[in-house]
């Protein structure tokens, strides 16, 4: 009796197992809803929101119909890129482009550099591709082996600075003379000249660009010019063969080549490269090319070298010995010099340190050392 109460109660409580949903069909007036909806907003996201559809549904619609999702943005991208670099080349400077842009500094600055942004990667313009899900060096080489941390290594002052380099670019747009660039940025008429000149690619100036032929240019050791140049080592070599001197010949390389700039080396050069031969062992043939006759550099005397006043090395007085410290032995003798008023008069002392004894002497004429 018991038993059987008990059975009907549970029987009473059991649930019963919830019936298992069927998966929601959508009607096609739903999906033409939506692709219209997505061709008017350019975005999936958007466009389900605004129905109050599932967004993964969606955007399987969408894959299924073949339709490019990634279209509509990267169209909008690709007008805020235009959008920049028509800023830039109007003379905008960087930060100013990037605000009218929309978008933001760093990506800036990769645009500028040529880098192209992927899902947690960098793609560089000489093809190294960074992935930062990876242990990557990122330290590695960029074009004509400029490293990234050689290229944003901030310089003595006296070298121009990449912003330094863009405000040029802005101004060179908006036709400003050499010498009121200068003025704005506080150097050299010469400096900005030879800037424009030195470091533009096919006649174009380019911040970015000439930063990086500067700082390729700048790097060490560099190979001697006259090995690099075989139409101008010809010449040296004719030159040297005729016993000119190195003079001669860098001068007439302007008389015979005015309009080349590769054709140009200086005396020094020829100099350098003929003693770093001699070195190699070949001194006869380096005797024989130099009118002087000489193997060797001679230093010469330009009047900024700073010459010892004594011929004998100077003797400080703590390295006298112990004997005249403690004046124990006589015959050690400390000189000085006493001067008068504007060095109209001088006396020179003489004191025995064993003693004491002090001579005075007087000097009528000349006082110096």
């Amino acid at each position: 009796m018991q038993h059987s109460i008990f059975l009907e109660v549970a029987t009473t409580m059991s649930f019963t197992p919830p019936p298992t949903g069927s998966r929601r069909r959508y009607s096609q007036a739903e999906k033409a809803a939506f692709f219209d909806a997505f061709e008017r907003l350019g975005n999936a996201r958007a466009a389900a929101r605004e129905l109050d559809l599932p967004f993964l549904t969606s955007y399987q619609w969408l894959v299924a119909a073949g339709v490019d999702v990634g279209a509509p943005r990267r169209q909008r991208h690709s007008r805020v890129r235009e959008h920049y670099f028509s800023l830039r080349a109007a003379g905008v400077y960087r930060s100013d482009a990037a605000k009218q842009a929309g978008v933001h500094i760093r990506t800036a600055q990769d645009w500028d550099r040529g880098i192209v942004k992927k899902i947690h990667s960098r793609i560089y313009p000489d093809g190294r591709v960074i992935d930062y899900n990876k242990s990557v060096n990122v330290q590695e080489r960029l074009i004509d082996g400029v490293r990234i941390s050689v290229l944003e290594k901030v310089l003595d002052p006296r070298f121009l600075s990449l912003a330094e380099r863009e405000k040029i670019r802005g101004l060179q747009s908006q036709g400003v003379s050499v010498r009121s660039m200068a003025t704005a940025l506080g150097r050299a008429a010469s400096s900005i000249s030879r800037e424009l000149r030195r470091n533009r690619v096919e006649d174009v100036y380019e911040p970015y660009t000439a930063h990086r032929v500067s700082v390729t240019r700048r790097q060490r050791p560099k190979t001697r010019k006259l090995l690099t140049q075989p139409a101008l080592t010809a010449f040296v070599q004719e030159g040297l063969d005729n016993q000119w001197s190195p003079e001669q010949i860098s001068h007439k390389l302007v008389e015979e080549f005015p309009d080349s700039q590769e054709m140009r080396v200086s005396p020094e050069t020829i100099y350098q490269t003929l003693y770093l031969q001699a070195r190699g062992g070949l001194k006869k043939e380096i005797q024989s090319a130099l009118r002087t006759g000489r193997t060797r550099r001679k230093p010469h005397n330009t009047g900024l070298e700073r010459r010892p006043r004594f011929a004998d090395p100077m003797v400080m007085i703590s390295e006298r010995p112990a004997e005249v410290e403690d004046r124990a032995i006589p015959g050690h003798w400390e000189g000085d010099l006493i001067v008068g008023t504007q060095n109209r008069s001088a006396i020179a002392t003489l004191v025995e340190r064993s003693t004491r004894f002090v001579m005075l002497a007087h000097l009528p004429g000349d006082h110096t050392a």
